[in-house]
């Protein structure tokens, strides 16, 4: 499979946005935990986006600080934020918020429980930022 540069996604996007039906969500969220995409249905131009490997960010918190503060850091310092603890993450994709979690354990690594999850179109667009 060939790398497709910035501009051909865009494009690519663009012509899904305008000419092309993305299906809908079959049942409401809080209840799916996987949608189901029928790919011979889907024209070739969305076909080739669904191999596109995009970047997941859970945000977990921020917070400004000062320069100095930020300076003075170091290995076992802890910075604190005003979030709760146990409050839901964002999940996020293309800097777009698509949906909300909880943190879970997998293992010795960290997971996100989907919770609340926007619609397969909005997350569809979210890729294309």
């Amino acid at each position: 499979m060939s790398i497709l540069e910035q501009d051909e996604i865009d494009s690519l996007m663009d012509s899904v946005n305008s000419t092309h039906e993305i299906p809908s969500d079959p049942e409401p969220t809080s209840r799916r935990r996987e949608v189901q995409i029928d790919l011979s249905k889907l024209s070739p131009e969305l076909r080739k986006l669904f191999h596109l490997q995009v970047p997941i960010i859970v945000h977990l918190a921020e917070r400004n600080m000062p320069m100095r503060e930020v300076l003075e850091l170091g290995a076992g310092s802890i910075i604190e934020f005003s979030r709760s603890s146990d409050a839901e993450l964002d999940l996020v994709v293309g800097n777009r918020h698509i949906g909300k979690g909880q943190a879970v354990k997998v293992g010795e690594n960290f997971g996100l429980r989907i919770t609340e999850i926007g619609p397969l179109e909005a997350r569809i667009r979210a890729m294309g930022s």
